[in-house]
């Protein structure tokens, strides 16, 4: 996938929008699909989409062992 910023007017594909759209999202394969969205759009899809979409914390094997820290303390 690949965001890019809008060059031509075009109209926001999100339905009861009617500003023009400031970036393009696209995928490229066979079937060539492009979304244009305006600046708000963006914002509010950004804001759902992080909702639902929360990365994970890496695991580290350099951490310390807190069971053997907790042990060593008492």
């Amino acid at each position: 996938m690949k965001v890019e910023r809008c060059q031509h007017k075009v109209k926001c594909d999100f339905a009861g929008c009617g500003n023009f759209a400031d970036f393009y999202v696209s995928k490229r394969g066979l079937i060539h699909n492009e979304f244009a969205f305006c600046s708000s759009c963006m914002k509010e899809l950004y804001k759902i989409l992080s909702k639902e979409c929360v990365p994970k914390a890496i695991e580290s094997h350099y951490k310390p062992n807190r069971r053997k820290r907790d042990e060593q303390t008492d």
